[in-house]
C-alpha cells in the first residue's frame, strides 16, 4: 500500500495521467499531441454540447434563472476548450520548462538538503493535485450519475420514462426515447472526461511550476546559509558568489518563461472566472426545481480552488523571491568585503530586490486580483438578482 501511495505521489503523476487521457504527452523526447484522434473526439463532443447550451440560452433569454444555469456550463466548456488549445500551441515550450526546473535536482551528485527541499515541495504539489483531481472527478461523476439515478428511480416507482438532466440544452434529438437518452449519456462521457482532465491537468501543472520555483528559491537560500559560504574569504568567496548569482539569474529566467508560458491561460481564466463565479452563486440564491446539488457542491469547490491556484500561486512565487532578497542582504558578509567587491555586488543585489510579479496581460495575479474577482462577481450577481426581481 505504501509503495502504491508513493507511486501516486510521484513527480507529475497526476498531470501525466490526466494529459494522457486526452491524448497528450509531457515527455520531452515525444510529440505533445500523442493521440490526435482522442483529443479531437473530446474537443468535438465538447464543442457540440457548447452549441446546444448556446441554443438553449438564446431560446430562454428572457428567463434569468435558466440562462444563468446554462451560462455556468457554457463558460466552463469555453474555458476548457481555450485552455487546451493554448496548451497544445505552447506544449513544447512548457515541456522544456518542466525539464529545466527538474534539471538541478536530477544531478548524480546533489546535496542531501537540496534534494529534501525538492521532495517536500514535489510531494505537497502532488497531494494538492490528487485532491483537486478528486474534486473534478466528483463534479463529472455527480453530473452524470445523479440524473441517471433519478431517471431510473422515477421509472422504478411509476413505470414511466421521464428523462432527467443536470442542465437544460436545446438538443436536435428527442431524449424522451430511452435509446436516445442512453446515447446522449454516452456522448456526455467524453465531454465530462475532457472537463475533468483539462481542468485538472492545466491548473495543477501551474501549481507544480509554483512548487518547483519555490524549491529553486529555497535551494539558493540553503546555499546562502551554508557554512561554505559563511566561512569563505577572498577568491573562494568570489567564486561562490559568482556561482550563486549565476544560479539566481537562471532562476529569474525560469520565472520569466513560466509567466510567458501561462500568460494566455491565466488571462482566459481571469476573464471567464468572474462570470462563472457569478453563475455559481446564482444557483444558490435563485433556486429552482431539479437542481443537482451534488454536482453544484463539487463544482463550487473546483471554481474556488481555481481562484486559489492562480491567485495564491503567484503570491507564493512573489513571496519566495522577496525572502531570497532579504536572505541575500542579511547573510552575505558585506563587512568583510573590500570596497571594489561591494560595488560589483550592487547590481546583483538590486536585481534580487526587484519584486517578482506574474502577470496575465491586463492583470497582475495575486491577492488584489482575487478581491477584484469577488467584487465583480458580486456585482454581476446583484444585477441579475435585481433584473429577476423586476420580472
Amino acid at each position: 500500500m505504501s509503495k502504491l501511495l508513493e507511486a501516486c505521489l510521484g513527480n507529475l503523476w497526476v498531470q501525466r495521467f490526466t494529459f494522457g487521457l486526452m491524448g497528450l504527452d509531457l515527455q520531452q523526447d515525444r510529440r505533445t499531441l500523442r493521440s490526435p484522434v482522442t483529443y479531437l473526439v473530446m474537443m468535438l463532443a465538447t464543442s457540440f454540447e457548447l452549441c446546444t447550451v448556446c441554443g438553449f440560452i438564446v431560446q430562454q433569454r428572457h428567463d434569468i434563472v435558466l440562462c444563468s444555469e446554462a451560462l455556468m456550463h457554457g463558460i466552463q466548456m469555453v474555458s476548457s476548450l481555450l485552455k487546451m488549445i493554448i496548451f497544445v500551441c505552447k506544449g513544447r515550450e512548457l515541456v522544456s520548462l518542466i525539464a529545466a526546473i527538474q534539471a538541478p535536482f536530477l544531478r548524480p551528485i546533489i546535496d542531501a538538503a537540496e534534494l529534501r527541499v525538492w521532495r517536500v515541495q514535489n510531494r505537497r504539489g502532488q497531494i494538492f493535485s490528487a485532491i483537486y483531481l478528486l474534486m473534478c472527478a466528483g463534479t463529472s461523476i455527480s453530473f452524470l450519475v445523479m440524473p441517471v439515478a433519478s431517471t431510473t428511480l422515477i421509472y422504478y416507482k411509476s413505470g414511466q420514462f421521464v428523462p432527467v438532466s443536470s442542465f437544460r440544452v436545446a438538443l436536435p434529438y428527442d431524449v424522451t426515447n430511452p435509446v436516445i437518452y442512453f446515447l446522449d449519456c454516452c456522448l456526455m462521457v467524453p465531454v465530462l472526461t475532457f472537463f475533468c482532465c483539462s481542468t485538472t491537468a492545466v491548473d495543477t501543472l501551474y501549481g507544480w511550476f509554483v512548487f518547483g520555483l519555490t524549491a529553486h528559491y529555497r535551494r539558493l537560500e540553503l546555499e546562502l546559509q551554508s557554512e561554505r559560504m559563511q566561512s569563505s574569504t577572498g577568491r573562494e568567496l568570489d567564486q561562490r558568489l559568482e556561482q550563486l548569482f549565476r544560479e539566481h539569474a537562471r532562476l529569474l529566467e525560469l520565472v520569466a518563461r513560466f509567466e510567458a508560458g501561462f500568460r494566455d491561460i491565466a488571462c482566459v481564466e481571469v476573464l471567464l472566472i468572474c462570470v462563472l463565479y457569478c453563475s455559481v452563486i446564482c444557483q444558490y440564491i435563485m433556486p429552482h426545481t431539479n437542481q443537482n446539488f451534488a454536482f453544484l457542491g463539487f463544482f463550487s469547490l473546483v471554481v474556488s480552488s481555481q481562484l486559489c491556484i492562480y491567485g495564491f500561486g503567484a503570491e507564493q512565487v512573489r513571496h519566495e523571491g522577496q525572502q531570497f532578497a532579504y536572505q541575500l542582504y542579511q547573510l552575505l558578509p558585506w563587512h568583510e568585503l573590500p570596497p571594489h567587491q561591494r560595488r560589483l555586488l550592487l547590481l546583483p543585489l538590486q536585481r534580487a530586490q526587484k519584486e517578482t510579479q506574474l502577470a496575465a496581460y491586463f492583470f497582475r495575479l495575486g491577492r488584489p486580483l482575487l478581491v477584484w474577482i469577488f467584487r465583480t462577481a458580486s456585482s454581476f450577481t446583484t444585477l441579475l438578482n435585481t433584473l429577476r426581481a423586476k420580472d
